[in-house]
């Protein structure tokens, strides 16, 4: 696959900020195509109309009056809408789009990442499955069929920061946003492939992908380098 064939789309609040840098440095050095969305920090309260399954309840405000509470907040909302702005940007072109959100770091050299996305992407070319994740699989995971060398079915992943889609799935992602009220992007995606019988594809043993420390606009809080 030409690297031209290939675009980074990623969701970024805080340009200026440290954990973005670090991670535009981090994905450049792939050498794909690369575009910045800049989603400001959504602060008005979180809309009631489509919030997934209509569940009002799991709004907890603008912000969580406890961190370690859990709850629906404008971080939350403002997240899941520069992710659909993303994979709507995606469509675009007729290519690949890796989409990444403003703190994703590689966790493995460039040439063996590129080569996953080569593989993620023979995949993609002769089935009809619609997203490869590239964050490492962690709890609630179910694995199903294992697709390439590397590649199982999964059910879900409770991260969101690197996936990649394809514009021939277009009409399946519009169908999804329309129909799919708005959650956590991660926990939308879940939803999103659960409510359609659709199985996402994951790098079962491997850690390809991580997320750089730094202060969470979502939950307010300093958050440690993780991977799961």
């Amino acid at each position: 696959m030409n690297r031209k064939d290939i675009k980074i789309i990623q969701v970024s609040s805080e340009p200026e900020k440290d954990r973005e840098i670090r991670s535009y440095d981090s994905l450049s050095k792939l050498g794909y195509r690369y575009i910045r969305i800049v989603n400001p920090r959504y602060m008005e309260y979180p809309p009631t109309y489509n919030v997934y399954d209509n569940r009002v309840d799991w709004i907890v405000g603008i912000t969580k009056p406890d961190p370690n509470k859990w709850g629906l907040t404008s971080g939350h909302y403002g997240a899941w809408q520069g992710h659909m702005s993303a994979v709507l940007a995606s469509f675009v072109d007729k290519d690949y789009t890796l989409i990444c959100e403003c703190d994703c770091l590689l966790n493995v050299d460039e040439q063996f990442f590129r080569d996953r996305v080569d593989e993620a992407i023979s995949v993609l070319e002769k089935s009809n499955y619609k997203i490869v994740r590239f964050e490492s699989p962690n709890h609630q995971v179910e694995f199903g069929d294992k697709v390439s060398d590397n590649l199982y079915e999964c059910n879900l992943i409770t991260l969101g920061h690197c996936y990649m889609i394809h514009s021939k799935d277009r009409d399946f992602y519009l169908n999804r946003i329309d129909n799919v009220g708005w959650h956590t992007p991660d926990w939308w995606l879940n939803f999103a492939f659960e409510k359609s019988n659709e199985k996402m594809l994951v790098f079962r043993y491997l850690e390809l992908t991580k997320q750089s420390e730094g202060f969470s606009i979502i939950d307010n809080v300093e958050r440690e380098e993780k991977i799961r």
